[in-house]
C-alpha cells in the first residue's frame, strides 16, 4: 500500500478538507490537478524528503510547486492521465472493494 492510500483511507479524510482548503492560493495558481498530483507525490515519497507532520507536508507541497525538476515529473504524470480521468474514480473503486470485502463492517467516512 502507497503511503498515500493510507493518508486518504485514513486519518487525514477524518477531517474531510479539500486541496482549496489545505492548499487555497496553489489551487487558485496552479489549480486542483497539479495540486493534487504534487500532493500525491510528497506522500509518496515522504521518507525521501523526511517529511511527518501535516504542516510539514504542506510546506513541502507548497515548496515543490515551484521546483522546476519536480514539476516536469508531475506534467509527464498530468500528460500521461487518460482524457476522462477522474480523480475520484479510485476512490470509489477503492471503497466498493472495501464493502464487497467487508459489507455492513466498512464504514467509508468512519473515523478509524
Amino acid at each position: 500500500m502507497l503511503f498515500s492510500e493510507y493518508i486518504l483511507g485514513t486519518e487525514f479524510e477524518m477531517g474531510y478538507l479539500s486541496l482549496e482548503d489545505i492548499y487555497p492560493e496553489d489551487v487558485k495558481k496552479y489549480g486542483h490537478m497539479r495540486v493534487g498530483m504534487t500532493d500525491l507525490y510528497v506522500k509518496d515519497n515522504h521518507d525521501i524528503y523526511g517529511v511527518a507532520t501535516r504542516g510539514e507536508y504542506r510546506e513541502l507541497t507548497s515548496s515543490l510547486l515551484r521546483d522546476n525538476a519536480v514539476q516536469m515529473i508531475i506534467s509527464a504524470k498530468l500528460t500521461a492521465l487518460p482524457a476522462d480521468y477522474d480523480p475520484w474514480i479510485r476512490r470509489i473503486e477503492r471503497n466498493r472493494a472495501l464493502h464487497a470485502r467487508y459489507g455492513d463492517k466498512f464504514d467509508p467516512w468512519g473515523d478509524d
